[in-house]
């Protein structure tokens, strides 16, 4: 096999598992029993609500039987039945290598049209709560398998929450490889299902495709932006969208760039260090075509992720500026140029290498 045109970060590892994740039949199961379950727990409600009879209370010659137990049960049933089922038909498209979104938003769009009134609040705060959950469990999947869209949905912001939410993705997760064998463009479909990774840019999210009916085609790279760069750059890999006073230190640095001044939110947002990562998130992404490669799940492998913590790395020292002298030798790169992995002496002289982000700055590389 032909040797990679790049080594993947910790961080591009983390990324392409999360999207195997959510491709996954397991998740696909595991959201079915999400929705198995609510069905099953409004069952008891609905007998309840018969048993004490309070659609005789509900029941009015303005609104009819439209707040009913009754009414719902004839419908919201419907709606919740006809989810389940077009979640077992994905699963069983998937051995034909055939993916698509979920019915999530149509369900949740149906049962929004029914009234509760008929469910104490208790009751429906759990429902509630129970559709919410599953709402949330299944953007992900929505999120990896969106074909409506120029470019793919996820994004580093998204990707960096997501790997909060799902810790449990990396947790004995396959080791992953590069296939310079089988790559392919945006536009077209790929020769293989599975996800690929953008050749050229090492800061451009992921996408899952595949070659099932209908096939997923490769869409446009989504990446960073000058803003995104600058953010990368002075806030760094491991800080960036999560610290959210670096964030609000980095709004404030730039409260005139006009990627940031054009946000509808943003007077509202950059007094408020919560509001700083999503406000900058808004604004710190493009698309571009690109030229993607594909990444190999090794199975019966498990991943190594690295520890940032492990003896020998970095801890005082993560970036450092042009100009500065280096002060632990190892390997760096600068997020500013594509390829600028290098070895640094203790004492030697960090470079600018120009572009169009302002000053360099070298970020340590975990993969020493």
């Amino acid at each position: 096999m032909q040797k990679a045109p790049f080594e993947m970060s910790n961080w591009q590892k983390i990324q392409v598992t999360l999207l195997y994740h959510f491709a996954s039949l397991d998740y696909l199961k595991n959201l079915q029993k999400k929705v198995h379950g609510l069905m099953m727990a409004v069952n008891p409600t609905l007998d309840l609500a018969k048993a004490q009879q309070r659609d005789a209370l509900l029941t009015d010659t303005r609104w009819g039987a439209r707040n009913t137990a009754g009414n719902w049960e004839n419908n919201g049933w419907a709606y919740l039945a006809d989810f389940e089922l077009s979640i077992t038909t994905q699963i069983s498209k998937i051995s034909l290598e055939s993916y698509s979104i979920t019915g999530t938003n149509q369900c949740e769009r149906g049962l929004s049209e029914l009234s509760l009134q008929w469910m104490t609040q208790a009751e429906q705060d759990d429902f509630e709560s129970r559709l919410e959950e599953i709402s949330n469990y299944a953007l992900a999947l929505d999120e990896t398998m969106n074909q409506h869209e120029k470019a793919g949905r996820w994004d580093d912001f998204s990707l960096t929450l997501a790997s909060r939410d799902h810790s449990e993705a990396l947790d004995s997760a396959p080791a992953l490889r590069l296939r310079p064998d089988v790559t392919a463009t945006s536009g077209i479909t790929p020769p293989r299902t599975g996800v690929y990774l953008p050749i050229d840019d090492p800061n451009g999210a992921p996408q899952f495709c595949w070659t099932g009916n209908p096939p997923g085609k490769l869409l446009e790279c989504t990446t960073l932006n000058a803003l995104g760069m600058k953010a990368l750059q002075e806030v760094g890999r491991k800080e960036i969208w999560v610290n959210e006073d670096l964030m609000h230190a980095f709004v404030q640095k730039h409260l005139n760039d006009p990627l940031l001044t054009r946000d509808d939110f943003f007077s509202d947002s950059i007094t408020d260090p919560a509001l700083a990562p999503s406000l900058v998130a808004r604004n710190a992404f493009t698309t571009r075509p690109c030229t993607w490669i594909y990444v190999e799940q090794i199975n019966g492998e498990s991943e190594k992720w690295e520890d940032s913590s492990k003896p020998g790395a970095p801890t005082d020292v993560v970036r450092l500026k042009a100009g500065e002298l280096c002060n632990l030798e190892g390997y760096y790169f600068s997020p500013a140029k594509p390829d600028s992995r290098r070895y640094f002496s203790k004492g030697e002289l960090m470079p600018n290498i120009g572009g169009d982000y302002g000053l360099t700055f070298w970020q340590w590389d975990i993969n020493q």
